[in-house]
């Protein structure tokens, strides 16, 4: 299966960082912070490390049931793997009609998965649901490389009144890059250490004083 409608809005994901959200959204936490130059957020995290995060549907400025939902999903399975992935109790009472399938040759160059939610009912407007949640873990050899290791993007909203409302989402897309924890410079390491053999130098003379 091609999705060639969605390349543009993927490859943007290697530039964008979370904004807030004043309409509807579909996001996740944690959403890192700017630790670096790039554009895109960052998580501080080490080798083995578990992350837990939770994807969120907000329904925020929409006029009628939210019927139907497709999200992308990319995540870089050479620096992350999934340790756990569930659908919510809501997510499944909201979309009875769920189905996930691999986009062909996707721009980011990782795994990507076109998830569609639909349902006669759907969610209502200005509701907040989770809808999945997941845990990774951090793989040996991850780096920062200023590209999404887990990136999300809405790719088609509509309402119950067959009116695409995909362009209400604010933010459109979410990702987020996975990058070492910083090691301290070896100049600031050795002035430590300096400052350490001083103070214990400082205390020695001083205990030799009082003796």
């Amino acid at each position: 299966m091609k999705l060639t409608d969605i390349s543009a809005s993927l490859v943007l994901l290697g530039a964008i960082a979370v904004t807030p959200a004043y309409g509807a959204s579909v996001s996740f936490t944690p959403i890192g912070s700017q630790l670096d130059k790039d554009a895109i957020n960052d998580l501080e995290v080490n080798v083995d490390d578990t992350i837990d995060f939770s994807f969120v549907l907000d329904t925020s400025g929409l006029t009628a049931n939210l019927q139907s939902l497709d999200l992308i999903f990319a995540l870089d399975t050479s620096e992350l793997i999934i340790r756990q992935e569930f659908r919510t109790d809501a997510d499944r009472v909201a979309f009875s009609n769920f189905t996930g399938s691999l986009v062909e040759n996707p721009p980011l160059g990782i795994p990507t998965v076109l998830f569609k939610r639909s349902d006669s009912i759907g969610v209502s407007p200005n509701s907040t649901l989770e809808i999945s949640g997941a845990t990774y873990q951090v793989l040996p050899g991850f780096k920062n490389d200023g590209l999404p290791d887990l990136a999300l993007t809405v790719s088609s909203a509509i309402d119950a009144n067959g009116i695409d409302v995909t362009s209400l989402f604010n933010p459109a897309s979410q990702g987020i890059d996975v990058q070492p924890a910083p090691v301290p410079e070896t100049t600031s390491l050795l002035g430590f250490l300096g400052l350490a053999a001083l103070g214990t130098s400082s205390l020695l003379k001083n205990c030799s004083k009082r003796v």
